[in-house]
């Protein structure tokens, strides 16, 4: 995620905070245990309360750690959506 620039992804991801990533391509793309990790991530962004950027890198690691999936993916992940 450190591709991105600072300001693109916050407001990407303050865009994307309580909608959630469901009709983008690249999220159609993923396997259901990476989709099931990022739908997680997103429902903790949305829980947790101002700054989240502060706090992203702890929730991509949870979220990893929890469905198994690595948190080099889950950044992919988010650096494909991101660019796009």
């Amino acid at each position: 995620m450190l591709d991105l620039s600072f300001k693109k992804f916050t407001r990407e991801l303050n865009e994307r905070r309580f909608d959630g990533p469901q009709s983008s391509a690249e999220f159609k793309k993923l396997s259901p245990t990476m989709k099931t990790a990022v739908l997680d991530i997103y429902s903790m962004i949305s829980k947790t309360s101002d700054p989240i950027i502060s706090k992203i890198d702890g929730i991509i690691k949870v979220a990893s750690k929890k469905h198994g999936v690595s948190t080099y993916d889950i950044e992919d992940y988010f650096d494909n959506e991101l660019i796009k």
